[in-house]
């Protein structure tokens, strides 16, 4: 009877170990290396242990399951000695081990451990990484075959190091923001930052229609004139042709040369040197570059070296922090709700864009870039006002409401049934 006993002591104990290992390796997997960071910097008990384990995941792993295997078999032998014991070498012995293993170690070795370490997987790992890490060290040999054993068939490691991607971390902060964690703005925040590295200049500038210049004949006071009305506190200033930019003007340096009486001075004497770059830089890098040349505007060119705009320190924050309105401005949204399947779009907004917010599939092409690109490339000549562009298989209508001179300011734009393919046809008859 006592032999009993000692078995029955032996399984529990089984038992138990069993349900430390699935808790173990659920709990190891669950915490990030971000969090294991911040639990080292904190000087959290058993902190050191859990980065060792984590620098080395297919270590950690392999102890675990080496360990798992050990004493679920042990288990399950010692449950088979007992039944022996109590049913003689039987089929029932065999059969009544294997229904009670199965489900004492189902329920206690790995469901129940699992779902307590998914609840509290950082308490988990900072008490049990010093014990897994100390039985890795004590598994040492094994697993080194284990690794070698994994290299050859594998052409890799037993387990090849995950790397996080731009498009997991977009998905957490997609899911912080579903759960509550993370506010709208700053998912779309956050979400600006990654795409902050590829956006290039061209899809930022002031373009050069709506760039106000001034000519380097004129003096500070015709400048003063210009910056009162517009507002704004730099200048690009050329020479006999728009295409010659000479140099930057200050509305300070203006102003200074007003309040030393210096009225009628050429403004050519206050200009700073600009900074031209290609309309495909990246904005980062130039944002790098304005920082280095204390300077806050930067003249745009194209490949041949002609003038196509002007972009800004604000223009580049914009791009994360979204529109940085002052009292010069006025707010005109791009996209405007007009009723039911009609809006009002700013002509100048992008293809791309708009189909992204209207989940529309209108034809993007090399040649424009812009709503406008598109409109006047179906048309085929300038438009006018009251102009339609009807695009039947993506379900658009477009119509010319707002111009200022041959350029248009904004459509609208009906969405209408799309027309159906011949397939489609066959299909619907």
């Amino acid at each position: 009877m006592i032999e009993y006993y000692l078995y029955l002591i032996i399984f529990l104990f089984c038992l138990i170990l069993s349900g430390f290992f699935s808790g173990s390796e659920v709990a190891l997997f669950s915490i990030t290396r971000a969090k294991v960071r911040t639990l080292v910097n904190e000087k959290e008990q058993g902190s050191e242990a859990l980065a060792t384990l984590k620098k080395s995941p297919d270590r950690f792993l392999i102890t675990i399951l080496i360990g798992n295997n050990i004493v679920n078999i042990l288990a399950a032998s010692v449950a088979t000695a007992v039944s022996i014991g109590f049913f003689g070498e039987t089929g029932l012995a065999v059969s009544v081990a294997t229904i009670v293993v199965v489900i004492l170690l189902l329920i206690f070795g790995e469901i129940w451990p699992k779902m307590y370490a998914t609840r509290n997987a950082t308490k988990l790992a900072l008490r049990l990484s010093p014990f897994i890490l100390l039985l890795s060290r004590f598994f040492s040999p094994v697993i080194y075959i284990f690794n070698a054993l994994a290299g050859k068939m594998t052409g890799a490691g037993a387990f090849a190091h995950h790397m996080i991607t731009e498009e997991e971390i977009k998905e957490w902060i997609d899911v912080g923001q579903e759960e509550g964690t993370i506010e709208k703005d700053e998912q779309e925040m956050l979400h600006s930052v990654f795409e902050f590295a590829d956006t290039r200049v061209r899809e930022v500038m002031t373009p050069r229609i709506d760039v106000v210049m001034i000519e380097d004949t004129a003096s500070s006071d015709e400048a003063l004139d210009i910056f009162k009305t517009t507002g704004f506190s730099r200048l690009p200033v050329w020479h006999e042709n728009i295409d010659t930019i000479r140099g930057v003007l200050n509305v300070k340096d203006a102003i200074f040369s007003m309040l030393e009486k210096q009225e009628g001075r050429s403004i050519v004497e206050l200009l700073s040197e600009p900074l031209f770059v290609p309309e495909t830089k990246n904005i980062d890098d130039l944002l790098r570059e304005l920082r280095v040349k204390k300077t806050h505007m930067a003249i745009v060119l194209d490949e041949y070296g002609s003038f196509v705009g002007i972009i800004t320190v604000e223009d580049i924050l914009e791009e994360l922090v979204g529109d940085i309105l002052d009292e010069f401005d006025t707010e005109e949204h791009e996209l405007v709700r007009v009723a039911d399947d009609v809006y009002s779009v700013d002509a100048r907004m992008w293809v791309e864009d708009l189909n992204k917010e209207l989940n529309l599939f209108l034809p993007m092409s090399e040649t424009y870039e812009t709503i406008a690109g598109l409109f006047i490339e179906r048309l085929g000549n300038i438009p006018r006002i009251g102009d339609v562009c009807e695009l039947p298989e993506e379900g658009v209508r477009l119509v010319v409401i707002q111009m200022t001179g041959k350029r248009i300011n904004r459509l609208k734009l009906i969405r209408i049934p799309p027309l159906l393919t011949n397939e489609e046809q066959e299909k619907e008859g």
